[in-house]
């Protein structure tokens, strides 16, 4: 190659770089093709972020990862296979819900409440998902609320499997749902985030209980019978409190 050629090369490499860099920063940046990397980044970055919260709030309410006990970031990341930092995130999201509390230099510590506590969540639940059920009762819509009986099939399969994952799974997804037809969203994150402080610890027979529960409460709701459903909801909260067995609360 002759060296006039060369240096036609070098020069248009030159041209080339010059006009690659012409633009700002802060324009390039504005690019559609860069706006949606960064919106698919973040996406991806939250998306992650969100499932690790969810596998740790599920490991926390099933007793799996136990009250009192102290884990490490580095170690649950392992356990799933992702980096430090999902796990970082999700488990201060766990510590605003009151869930877990950070200890310096060593992770998270899973909340271990006292009897009080205990009773105090309880009371909390009674005040909010007990009237919630006699509105739901009284709405009519009995077709809306038919469509849950399927969930409560999946109750009764999980109980009776000792699938205890399963059971708290869908009893969320069961509660929830029927709450969430009222149309109030703030009413089902605060009950959602009060029934994650109230963890089952109970034998196969209590959960077979519980699970029955559900099927007799659709009944009531479905025939309209509200206070039929009200005393139901109660019932089936108090049973909650007396099967929360577990480690035992402080005092």
């Amino acid at each position: 190659m002759s060296s006039s050629a060369k240096g036609s090369i070098a020069a248009g490499r030159r041209g080339s770089d010059s006009r690659r860099c012409d633009a700002r920063p802060d324009e390039r940046a504005r690019g559609p093709a860069m706006q949606q990397l960064t919106t698919d980044l973040l996406i991806d970055r939250v998306s992650l972020r969100d499932q690790v919260v969810g596998i740790m709030r599920q490991r926390i309410v099933s007793g799996e990862l136990r009250p009192g006990s102290i884990y490490s970031v580095s170690l649950l990341a392992r356990e799933l296979g992702v980096s430090n930092s999902p796990v970082r995130e999700a488990m201060l999201e766990l510590q605003n819900r009151g869930l877990v509390s950070a200890v310096p230099n060593r992770g998270f510590c899973v909340v271990k409440l006292t009897e009080r506590e205990r009773a105090d969540v309880l009371e909390v639940r009674m005040m909010l998902e007990v009237p919630a059920m006699t509105r739901l009762a009284d709405a009519g819509m009995p077709a809306a609320i038919a469509g849950f009986r399927p969930t409560a099939d999946e109750i009764m399969a999980a109980a009776d499997g000792g699938d205890i994952v399963a059971f708290l799974e869908a009893d969320r997804r069961f509660h929830l749902g029927l709450t969430g037809l009222l149309g109030n969203a703030q009413l089902v994150e605060t009950i959602g985030d009060l029934r994650d402080r109230t963890r089952l610890f109970a034998d196969k027979s209590a959960v077979l209980r519980s699970a029955r529960e559900h099927l007799d409460l659709l009944d009531l709701l479905e025939n309209g019978n509200a206070k039929g459903a009200g005393r139901a909801m109660a019932a089936h909260l108090e049973h909650v409190l007396s099967d929360w067995k577990g480690t035992p609360a402080t005092s």
